[in-house]
């Protein structure tokens, strides 16, 4: 439709001050007044079809368009005077429509077009995804995803470019092959749920848009496989949901981000009017609520999360208007000893496309990091059996893997923990996994604690052999391990399992409770635990196995009676009985078990309830302490004789995997 509007003569104000010429005035003003009043009812007719107008596309478009043409003729004051539409960059926000939730379908290879439902949003909401070609060729790969979130103005135009920009990549194997899902921001989202409530974004992307991707497509299903960029308003985005939920992104590209300032009080682009829309849109004009949603704030927060295991980069161009509170950002993430990388483009103004052009080929060496190593390995080149190494806090740490996929699939994979004063080697040797995982098809790696001389390793519990590793941070070892095995040996991000023996079992149980959302199912051995202080986020499938007999680990409880252990003891084991019924709670596990008995082998399993998970009690009235299956080390112990411990572990594991609730509350680990 053409807007077309008249000038108009300027219409004198009436000064009703009692004076002669005023009252010979009089009569002018009642034609004055009929002018205005025909003017009035013209505009109303106008404006009215202005509302239908908007209603047909996005209003922030329509508006700007409006204002142009107004200013142009010299009516703004006219239109102010007999009422504008409300919209998004009035004072006080409706928050989107329903319309904004689903853009226009772009058109561009590879790239489709989707929406799903959402509760948060009340509506539908769409999204296009890329998918490589090695996503048809290899029909059994999972593949990583990257989240890309657009600019301010809903990021369409932009799609089809960093598509191909990602295709061409791909292709020439400078990255490994990725989704790409190109996020439905709205036109002004900012990636956070608006202090009104009226645009939950934050929440359809973590609790609604992302277990929608993992279960609609091939992904790799955890934090290992998602990464998140995003340009201007986008790497504003990445920032914040990268740096509130650690335990869902592993990486986070943060790039000509803004607003990174502290305060929103003005926009280096856009100047304090347009600051001051944007505050109370999204954050209700509250620069409370701003500053507390902020990267910065989030940054502060979850300091020593992100240090851990997160991957992040900084990139900005020198002739970018968001320069300087990018620079501050970086400073700021500096304070915290964030590790990340701080890229300047010289010569790069506020472009996406730019910016990715002048990155090159350092673009993609973030995504080998965050997606596995070198793009170029074939098959062929990949090992089944490999020892892993890394170091945490200053020690080289390292594991065994073995069995591990070569054809670029995917496998359930089993972590064996060994017992205290053993090794890697010593645990391979004694717990008979090797056939079981060849037979099964599952990778199995053997974890190895921390070396305090003539190669015996022991593990970090908190309560036993503290002197010999109490320097070790094992939480942050099985972080980086599970990493490595997702990325670069084919580990099924959903089907992560963790057995151990002894003090193996005993470290089984506290990563269990430190990081219950990475693992499917655990199964400690002969071992117990010492505290109930913590508690998982999130039930867990459990298998506990203990011999009756055990006089290391007595099976009520205490000090252990063998005088070498009781001695690296500081605090005394939990009864196992107590023990089974902390684990029937926490996996909301039915009250009443199932109980069966096979020669001296009696297996006690509480099924679980609806949104839980089983516990499973496994009692040898003639086993001691060791691994069930294996020869005693030394005389008078009787390790568990009645099956062997690596077929009863997987047997349990075989059938689990781990599933996102988008219904449960997200938890920091």
């Amino acid at each position: 439709m053409r807007l077309r509007l008249r000038r108009v003569k300027k219409l004198p104000v009436a000064n009703t001050a009692a004076t002669p010429r005023n009252n010979e005035r009089t009569q002018s003003f009642v034609h004055t007044g009929t002018i205005a009043a025909g003017l009035r009812a013209a505009v109303t007719q106008r404006r009215n079809r202005i509302v239908a107008w908007f209603t047909r596309a996005t209003i922030e478009q329509r508006y700007a368009q409006v204002i142009r043409r107004l200013v142009k003729v010299g009516l703004m004051t006219v239109l102010f005077a007999f009422g504008v539409p409300a919209t998004a960059h009035s004072p006080v926000s409706a928050g989107p429509s329903t319309d904004h939730w689903v853009t226009r379908e772009v058109q561009a290879p590879r790239v489709s077009f989707h929406t799903f439902d959402s509760a948060a949003a009340k509506a539908k909401v769409s999204y296009h995804l890329y998918t490589p070609a090695a996503y048809d060729r290899e029909p059994q790969r999972r593949f990583p995803v990257v989240y890309w979130l657009h600019g301010s103005g809903g990021g369409l135009d932009g799609i089809a470019q960093i598509a191909r920009h990602f295709d061409a990549a791909i292709e020439s194997r400078k990255t490994p092959p990725f989704l790409v899902v190109f996020v439905n921001g709205l036109v002004e989202g900012m990636y956070v749920d608006w202090k009104d409530g009226t645009a939950p974004l934050e929440t359809v992307i973590v609790k609604e848009l992302v277990p929608h991707i993992d279960g609609a497509y091939r992904t790799v299903a955890a934090r290992e496989g998602r990464l998140l960029d995003g340009f201007s308003m986008g790497g504003y985005g990445a920032a914040r949901l990268g740096f509130k939920f650690t335990e869902m992104f592993r990486a986070v590209s943060i790039v000509g981000a803004g607003p990174m300032q502290e305060e929103l009080v003005q926009t280096p682009r856009a100047g304090r009017q347009r600051a001051a829309e944007v505050l109370s849109k999204v954050y209700g004009g509250d620069q409370a609520y701003f500053r507390a949603v902020s990267p910065r704030t989030l940054a502060a927060q979850n300091a020593e999360a992100i240090r851990k295991s997160s991957l992040v980069r900084i990139v900005i161009g020198d002739q970018d208007e968001t320069f300087e509170n990018n620079r501050k950002f970086h400073e700021h993430l500096q304070s915290m000893k964030i590790a990340h990388s701080w890229t300047v483009l010289p010569g790069v103004a506020h472009d996406p496309m730019g910016v990715l052009r002048a990155m090159g080929d350092d673009n993609w060496a973030f995504y080998r990091d965050a997606f596995g190593g070198s793009a170029g390995s074939s098959s062929a080149e990949k090992k089944s059996e490999a020892i892993v190494s890394f170091r945490i806090k200053d020690q080289d740490r390292r594991a065994l893997v073995v069995n591990a996929p070569t054809d670029g699939t995917t496998r359930p994979t089993v972590i064996v923990l060994h017992g205290g004063m053993g090794s890697a080697s010593v645990m391979r040797a004694n717990s008979g996994f090797d056939p079981v995982a060849k037979a099964n098809g599952f990778t199995v790696v053997y974890a190895e604690g921390t070396d305090f001389g003539s190669d015996r390793h022991a593990w970090n519990t908190g309560y036993l052999l503290r002197r010999q590793v109490q320097e070790a941070d094992d939480i942050a070892y099985f972080d980086t391990l599970i990493d490595t095995l997702v990325r670069d040996f084919g580990a099924d991000p959903a089907r992560i399992f963790m057995t151990g023996g002894s003090n193996g079992g005993m470290m089984t149980f506290v990563y269990a409770v430190a990081r219950p959302q990475r693992l499917a199912a655990i199964a400690p051995v002969v071992a117990s635990m010492f505290t109930f202080d913590n508690v998982p986020a999130v039930p867990l499938p459990i298998l506990i196995i203990n011999g009756a007999k055990d006089e290391e680990v007595p099976i009520d409880g205490g000090m252990s009676r063998n005088p070498i252990v009781k001695r690296a003891q500081e605090a005394p084991y939990k009864p196992l009985k107590d023990v089974v019924q902390f684990w029937v709670r926490v996996n909301k596990s039915k009250a009443q078990p199932k109980l069966t008995t096979l020669g001296t082998v009696t297996t006690t399993t509480f099924e679980a309830e609806p949104d839980g998970a089983e516990t499973e009690f496994v009692v040898d009235s003639a086993g001691g302490h060791g691994w069930p299956g294996s020869k005693s080390r030394r005389e008078g112990i009787s390790p568990i004789a009645s099956f062997s411990g690596a077929e009863r572990v997987w047997a349990f594991f075989k059938n689990k995997s781990r599933t996102f609730d988008k219904n449960a509350p997200l938890k920091k680990p």
